[in-house]
């Protein structure tokens, strides 16, 4: 009876998290599109330079070190002795990010001059005081994940949200109205971070106090806690924020970049603030997998520990089969009607094959999510550390030649080159472990219907493009959108029935279909 009721917790606890997460996460996505239409292309620019910085700490702070840290609270039985490992990685994180708000703080005219603009040293300041909450936060999330109790973090990852998405398009009707200066509007849109940050550690403080947490024993419980830390828990870190550690690298040399390929400053600023925009369709594109992966761990690591091979194969199979077929249908609808979609969300069709490139990086992130879920569940970090620092390499010393040959378009290269190589390496190292998963015939037939239904939206698209010449830029891309959407979707689905591309527990992991979808007649054998 207790384990059901413990098993009932975390079932509800993860399901909650997972909410939070996906609220969140399309907060952090959807705000940008009306701020990038207040501000313009400079103006995002500048907040997307720095932005990655801000998204790695926040990333540590909330999905990265608490998911570690909750680990080893649930591992130590004592709760005295639970808060005394709390206190250690508090002081070991003080120290991390102590330091991190130093180099940023009183390094932060030699950053901007590496990112080739040394107007940007005050909006890198203003970001570097949100590294200060980070040991707090992460800390006393994974306490209270660890003790099954996800409310804390759920609430505080949406209040911090709703918190920096109003002060940044406050900021951006002010700047608009007042005519601010982009660098103003950036420094003022960086602090949102640390007030959000606040207000995230004001909803966790209350839990704490609230809880009436026990005094720590002071004993030394994990004497390799810092190599743990550094290991476990910056594979995980550098999991989640593998696509903010590529736009990071985008930030120090596109702009380098493109100045050496003949532009003017204003003009690699306003090329690189429209390349910008492919990060926000990117980051709406991976809500649905990110989500998929946090609310399958439990049960992979559950499966795992009762050597419950088949269902470990199961769920590992499930998820990987639809977060490839959802992320490739994703990619390929994108690609072709980003015409469309870029215009409608941005005022400009600017770019659209760059933008569409790098939207095809969709699915490898997805891919590569869900072999670090099943690896995590397995207790493997290793091998994940290892082709993430591989393909950061890679986006390092291909980025800029390839902005040189290419232009722009030469970055979207890039970052599918070190994704591809990542996913390449890590399918090397592990070997058997990611064994099985892959279905050649399954891809076979998503390839069959992804040409069709690409092809289709396409072609309803330009003749819809054709016929509605004289409603002008956005309305039409606005009936584009609404009709070729539907129709994709539509088109996608209704080959995966017609093609028995999904198994019966396949279509029933996939969100909101399997209700509309009539499973009676679907294939129930592995594909």
């Amino acid at each position: 009876m207790k384990s059901r009721s413990r098993r009932k917790q975390v079932l509800a606890g993860t399901l909650l998290l997972t909410v939070a997460s996906f609220i969140a996460k399309l907060l952090s996505a959807v705000y940008r599109i009306p701020f990038q239409n207040m501000v313009g292309n400079i103006g995002f620019y500048v907040y997307q330079q720095i932005y990655p910085i801000y998204g790695i700490g926040m990333t540590f702070a909330l999905t990265g070190l608490p998911v570690f840290i909750s680990k080893l609270v649930a591992d130590t039985p004592n709760e005295t002795d639970q808060i005394a490992v709390i206190h250690r990685i508090q002081l070991i994180l003080m120290v991390v990010c102590g330091s991190a708000f130093c180099i940023l703080q009183f390094g932060a005219g030699y950053v901007a001059f590496k990112m080739a603009d040394p107007h940007l040293t005050p909006v890198i300041r203003a970001v570097s005081w949100m590294f200060l909450v980070i040991p707090f936060l992460s800390s006393w999330r994974g306490y209270f994940q660890g003790k099954m109790d996800m409310r804390p973090t759920a609430y505080s990852q949406v209040i911090e949200q709703v918190v920096r998405v109003t002060v940044i398009l406050v900021v951006a009707y002010l700047a608009t109205k007042y005519f601010l200066d982009p660098y103003k509007m950036g420094t003022l849109a960086m602090t949102s971070a640390p007030i959000a940050g606040i207000g995230a550690m004001i909803v966790v403080g209350s839990w704490v106090k609230a809880e009436a947490v026990p005094h720590s024993s002071g004993q030394l419980i994990y004497r390799d806690l810092l190599k743990r830390v550094l290991l476990e828990g910056g594979t995980i870190c550098l999991v989640a924020a593998v696509m903010l550690l590529l736009q990071l690298v985008d930030s120090f040399t596109v702009v380098a970049g493109l100045r050496d390929a003949g532009y003017s400053l204003i003009g690699a600023q306003n090329v690189k603030g429209i390349y910008d925009r492919s990060q926000t369709l990117v980051q709406l594109g991976l809500v649905v997998s990110t989500a998929s992966v946090t609310a399958i761990l439990p049960g992979l690591v559950v499966a795992h520990k009762q050597e419950q091979a088949l269902t470990f194969e199961h769920i590992a199979v499930t998820s990987f089969r639809t977060n490839l077929a959802l992320s490739l249908a994703m990619s390929v609808g994108l690609f072709a009607l980003m015409p469309a979609i870029n215009e409608l969300l941005f005022s400009s069709g600017q770019l659209n094959l760059t933008i569409g490139t790098y939207c095809l990086s969709i699915v490898l992130v997805a891919v590569l999510l869900v072999y670090n879920t099943i690896l995590q569940s397995q207790n493997v970090y290793l091998p994940m550390m290892a082709v993430i620092i591989i393909g950061v390499i890679v986006k390092i010393v291909t980025n800029r030649e390839l902005i040189e040959i290419f232009g722009i378009i030469g970055a979207s290269y890039s970052t599918l080159a070190s994704l591809i190589v990542m996913l390449g390496c890590l399918i090397m190292i592990t070997g058997d472990r990611l064994k099985g998963l892959f279905s050649t015939r399954q891809f076979i037939k998503l390839l069959v219907i992804l040409s069709v239904m690409g092809g289709s939206v396409w072609l309803v698209a330009d003749l819809i493009g054709m016929l509605g010449l004289a409603l002008g830029g956005r309305l039409i891309s606005l009936v584009i959108v609404l009709i070729c959407v539907p129709l994709g979707v539509l088109i996608f689905f209704g080959g995966c029935k017609l093609l028995n591309v999904f198994t019966i527990r396949e279509w029933l992991a996939i969100p909101m279909v399997s209700r509309f979808i009539k499973l009676k007649g679907a294939n129930s054998n592995e594909n």
